[in-house]
């Protein structure tokens, strides 16, 4: 808000009302900037925002740098501090979303295809464990960890400008809020 804008980014910007809270936010903001941002800009925000392209300038490292937020993982590729290709995978923390008693009140159609659950439903914790794995897989394949099959082609969005070309990095790099469950490496 202190620096005059909004942008209205991810799984937010493909809700029905997206448009319509854009109208609105601008309608009250005066001059306040407010807008949506694909996939492709958002992942070069994301990289930037979170020192990622610094980082790469300083070291002369390749990096990945993936920001996971609630329904997308957005993905910038960078050598020499300059983005190269940026992509972005269905991969977020809010695709199931459960009430307080553990009952799904949604489910996002990604993950319709890839599990037997539906809304109204009180999931194990195996059966979160089972997709939370197969999100995890996803983000590996993007990353070259992992021989990607068509669950990598499953997750990946539509709305980039171009396809995602794996790459490994020297450095894989995370932001976002579901990001800050990632545990932390110790040497």
């Amino acid at each position: 808000v202190d620096t005059g804008a909004g942008i209205i980014t991810g799984e937010t910007s493909r809700k029905e009302n997206a448009q319509t809270v854009l109208a609105e936010l601008s309608d009250f903001a005066g001059d306040f900037v407010v807008a949506t941002a694909g996939p492709d800009l958002e992942s070069v925000l994301a990289a930037k925002g979170a020192g990622a392209t610094a980082y790469s300038e300083e070291t002369g490292k390749t990096v990945l740098h993936i920001d996971i937020g609630g329904g997308t993982s957005n993905m910038a590729f960078i050598e020499k501090g300059k983005i190269l290709r940026t992509g972005c995978l269905n991969v977020g923390g809010r695709l199931i979303k459960l009430d307080e008693t553990g009952k799904i009140t949604y489910l996002s159609p990604v993950l319709r295809d890839l599990c037997h659950l539906s809304v109204g439903q009180i999931p194990t914790p195996d059966q979160l464990s089972e997709i939370a794995d197969l999100l995890t897989q996803g983000l590996e394949m993007a990353a070259g960890l992992r021989p990607a099959t068509n669950l990598l082609d499953h997750l990946t969005t539509r709305e980039n400008a171009g396809t995602w070309e794996i790459q490994k990095a020297d450095v894989i790099s995370f932001s976002g809020g579901v990001a800050d469950c990632i545990e932390h490496a110790h040497p």
